[in-house]
């Protein structure tokens, strides 16, 4: 009897040496991550499984270290806008204004899903003015064409709702017959 006490003491000493030091590893690899490059499969899923007040931390830290959005690696610029997609803190408005504009296509059009479903049934007028910028923009289009970007934009309007989005999507869309078409495949749902 002894012994087992002894055995399951020794068991839960073990599981909380190896819990405590997962996280002391997580927390000095955060440290060292390399955000202008592409990360590791660990270390991105480390980041996805963070809280809000890590992610402010990290961000804090990044400031601190001299990155801006800009300097991120693409990878890790849409692993932001995915993260804010969930949360309404100031610092995630300016992480999806920013990959709204982004030099990634990616990242773009990542940002304009994010805004459609952050905003969602709000019929929220900055958000809708922000993606209406964002639709001009010229690396948006391949001359004439849009890009797959201008897409997820107006489905973003679209998701936005109110009226103000119905009559911005219609006249955004109204410049190509492309877009014209996939305008009117949204408003029938």
């Amino acid at each position: 009897m002894v012994f087992s006490c002894f055995a399951k003491f020794y068991q839960i000493g073990l599981i909380l040496v190896l819990i405590i030091g997962s996280w002391e590893a997580q927390a000095a690899s955060r440290a060292t991550w390399n955000w202008s490059q592409s990360p590791a499969k660990r270390d991105w899923q480390t980041f996805m499984k963070m809280s809000e007040v890590e992610h402010n931390a990290a961000w804090k830290s990044l400031k601190t270290s001299g990155y801006t959005f800009e300097k991120l690696s693409w990878e890790w610029r849409t692993g932001w806008i995915q993260v804010c997609t969930r949360r309404s803190s100031k610092l995630c408005g300016h992480i999806l204004q920013h990959g709204l504009f982004d030099r990634a296509l990616v990242v773009r059009a990542e940002a304009a899903s994010s805004m459609g479903e952050r905003f969602a049934n709000t019929g929220h007028a900055p958000a809708l003015r922000l993606l209406a910028t964002a639709y001009a923009v010229q690396q948006n289009k391949k001359g004439k064409d849009p890009l797959y970007v201008q897409f997820r934009i107006l489905h973003a309007i679209q998701q936005i709702g109110g009226t103000e989005s119905r009559t911005l999507g219609h006249k955004l869309a109204h410049t190509s017959p492309a877009t014209a078409r996939y305008w009117t495949r949204l408003a029938m749902r």
